[in-house]
């Protein structure tokens, strides 16, 4: 695995990153989440507080978050057959 493949913990989980090599590599990486879909944890020594995703994610969860604080339903509730 290269320095810029980052860690990733398995085929359906984010990858991993430490900010320097971020830092290092922004446009490698802003590709790999353009074309993959998939998250990247950046990690600042320790901590792993921050994730990027694509920005459809991002607003898809913020219109959930926005029904959840609402407490609205997040999946509709199904209508009666027939109706």
């Amino acid at each position: 695995m290269s320095e810029l493949e980052g860690h990733f913990m398995g085929e359906d989980e984010p990858m991993v990153i430490a900010i320097t090599q971020l830092r290092d590599s922004l446009g490698y990486f802003y590709q790999h989440i353009a074309d993959t879909d998939r998250p990247l944890v950046i990690q600042r020594y320790r901590d792993q507080s921050v994730v990027m995703v694509p920005l459809w994610e991002w607003q898809w969860l913020k219109q959930v978050e926005a029904k959840v604080r609402a407490g609205e339903p997040i999946i509709p509730e199904e209508e009666p057959h027939g109706h």
